[in-house]
């Protein structure tokens, strides 16, 4: 009955029933109306009874003389009754809207925070820090060449590598695809460094077992500052740029924002002398 109640309550939620305090006291007053009606007539359908069976030492007219106080006391129970039912039903309800708004902000495969909840959280942090974008290296080649339930397990390993390295003092987040995010608490670029290439070197290190056989894979990134006033779109454009270069100058490595043009300068010439391929 409180499964059924609840289902009932949620669908009321969803189609705009309880949408001010306005339809919510309503909703209470009628439901004690209810109680209220539902106890006077089950008074008078059992005093009824009882009188015909002659089981009341009076007449079913003096019997109605009880009617006040003993629907007060019937009304009572089934308001109580009523009461625990739906404080129940709203209870589970609460908790199902609960689990569905944690895991709304969840990557399914990764378990990891989805793009607008890492963005939210990042926001809300509201501290100096930097932010890492991570792409893992030809990765449609895993895909491709072992399939994509082992593209989905090396996602899975990624995200177990990231976690170890930067949990649970920083946030770490799966944007889609092959991409992840890192936001890294602190100032010190050095100290930034050296955790991303950890990671780097963490997943590069990390042979995944799959069906069709051993897959090991590296990363690129791109590193932004980000200090508490810079706009998220700002800050994940620039690491989106240093993490293009990064791919562009051969992949396997980690560039911050600040490096990219000196580091390009050079493939630049070549390409300009038209002796890269």
């Amino acid at each position: 009955m409180r499964g059924r109640l609840a289902l009932w309550l949620r669908a009321q939620w969803e189609v705009g029933v309880f949408r001010t305090r306005a339809d919510i006291s309503t909703f209470v007053l009628n439901t004690v109306l209810v109680a209220i009606t539902l106890a006077t007539a089950t008074y008078l359908m059992v005093a009824a009874i009882l009188t015909n069976f002659s089981f009341f030492p009076y007449p079913f007219r003096e019997a109605l003389g009880f009617n006040t106080s003993t629907t007060v006391m019937i009304a009572a129970s089934v308001s109580a009754l009523l009461a625990w039912l739906l404080g129940t039903a709203v209870h589970e309800m609460a908790l199902s809207r609960a689990e569905f708004e944690r895991l709304s902000r969840l990557d399914p495969l990764s378990g990891l925070f989805n793009r607008r909840a890492f963005a939210e959280e990042m926001v809300a942090a509201n501290v100096n820090g930097f932010f890492v974008l991570f792409d893992v290296d030809r990765f449609k080649a895993v895909n491709d060449v072992y399939g994509h339930a082992a593209g989905d397990e090396v996602i899975v390993a990624i995200a177990e590598e990231l976690q170890r390295v930067f949990a649970p003092t920083h946030l770490v987040g799966r944007f889609g695809g092959e991409e992840f995010a890192v936001f890294i608490h602190g100032e010190d670029r050095g100290d930034c460094s050296l955790l991303v290439e950890e990671a780097r070197r963490s997943v590069a290190a990390r042979r995944v077992e799959t069906a069709h056989g051993t897959v090991a894979v590296t990363m690129s990134a791109g590193i932004a500052d980000r200090p508490a006033n810079r706009p998220f779109d700002a800050v994940f454009e620039a690491a989106d740029h240093a993490l293009y270069l990064a791919k562009s100058l051969g992949r396997d490595r980690a560039i911050h924002e600040d490096e990219g043009e000196g580091l390009l300068e050079p493939s630049r010439r070549v390409a300009a002398g038209g002796r890269r391929r």
